[in-house]
């Protein structure tokens, strides 16, 4: 009995230091046509897209079938855009929320807590970048053509993430 229970004992410790040692999968940085680890959208952050352009004026536009379950337009991954203890989102509309020739990008801060949508653009990838503007990531979004590549940098500047031209490192004011 006594092997037994130490058997049991050596078995489980075996398993927490397997388990300890497992790492999660990495973050994902670039985003273009999916999310490698999806995740689920509370209630909240799901509000909180809806309410921001453009999703609010295209959700407007469904009928009742599609607005029954609004979270089948939407593809999130968790991003840590501060530091490790803050949950961020970037999330990618899907179907009917996307432009008609790019993909969709919302941003999310504290998609635990407080969700707000910190920004908003279109493009064919968005990128986290390792460059931090008042500590948070900045991002890159590039949108394509079969004539130009355009790429936007956005830095958080407090409260939101604003433009600022890639080519000139010049801060632009987003149009409302």
């Amino acid at each position: 009995m006594r092997l037994l229970a130490t058997v049991f004992v050596v078995t489980l410790v075996s398993m927490a230091f397997v388990a300890h040692g497992q790492t999660p999968p990495p973050e994902q940085r670039l985003f273009s046509d999916s999310v490698q680890h999806p995740v689920g959208l509370s209630p909240g952050v799901l509000k909180v897209l809806l309410a921001s352009h453009p999703a609010k004026e295209t959700f407007e536009t469904m009928n009742d079938s599609e607005k029954h379950d609004p979270s089948q337009f939407f593809q999130a991954a968790e991003v840590h855009l501060s530091g490790p203890d803050e949950v961020d989102l970037v999330v990618i509309g899907l179907g009917r929320m996307r432009g008609s020739e790019n993909r969709w990008f919302w941003v999310v801060r504290s998609a635990r807590k407080n969700p707000e949508a910190i920004l908003f653009s279109g493009g064919d990838s968005l990128e986290v970048t390792d460059r931090k503007t008042h500590g948070y990531d900045d991002i890159r979004v590039v949108w394509m053509s079969s004539l130009e590549t355009e790429t936007t940098v956005y830095q958080f500047n407090g409260a939101v993430y604003q433009m600022r031209n890639a080519d000139n490192f010049k801060i632009l004011t987003p149009k409302p």
